[in-house]
């Protein structure tokens, strides 16, 4: 009886074992990305424009959905300022599936790249299919949230980011008083096939850096 009891036991602490392992590695269905930029900013996700503004301390807010886990997130922001007498800023985050897992500017996986004005650009830059293995992946990363220069924005920025509070730094491609326009994107899982070259990250790389 004792032995039928522990075989029932330890059957059951794997079976459980097991749907968790399951729920835990299970890709991300729906997220939500949350974008400011000094002074304006277009927001793309898979190649279709989401959300676009020009004043920083409103933040756009756009959620999506993931297929098998993936989407591709292509932002593109303008300091309006010209070279160094302007600094410019992009601050952003992704939530996958309601909070649990958190992506937000200053951590790895975001890569940029300086550029002309996004009306010149026509290389279909925040398509899918587009080769960004040669963009930076190290952005120069400036205050948190809520601090530094764009902190007397943030109490008012919060009224829009409600909830979760945002945990990103502010960054740019280089120093901030340089390239006015920058392309930023951010590969969320992996493509069934990828293009040629095309450096992506995987879900599983996602979700050890973000839990």
């Amino acid at each position: 009886m004792v032995k039928r009891f522990l075989i029932c036991l330890t059957l059951l602490l794997m079976f459980g074992s097991l749907i968790l392992f399951q729920i835990a590695d299970a890709a991300p269905t729906k997220g939500t990305v949350r974008v400011s930029g000094d002074n304006e900013w277009v927001v793309f996700v898979n190649g279709e424009e989401v959300a676009r503004n020009n004043n920083w301390q409103v933040p756009t807010v756009s959620e999506f959905t993931l297929d098998s886990g993936y989407a591709l997130v292509a932002i593109y922001v303008h300091d309006a300022e010209p070279g160094a007498s302007g600094k410019g800023g992009f601050l952003a985050d992704i939530i996958l599936n309601d909070k649990p897992n958190y992506i937000g500017t200053g951590e790895d996986g975001w890569r940029c790249q300086a550029g002309s004005p996004i009306a010149d650009r026509k290389d279909g830059w925040e398509k899918i299919n587009f080769d960004d293995s040669d963009w930076e992946d190290e952005l120069e990363i400036y205050e948190k949230f809520g601090e530094g220069i764009w902190g007397f924005g943030a109490a008012t920025m919060r009224q829009v980011l409600n909830d979760p509070d945002c945990e990103a730094n502010w960054v740019w491609c280089g120093p901030n008083d340089g390239e006015d326009d920058i392309y930023f994107r951010y590969t969320i899982g992996q493509l069934p096939v990828e293009p040629k070259g095309k450096v992506t990250t995987s879900w599983a790389n996602i979700k050890n850096s973000v839990m």
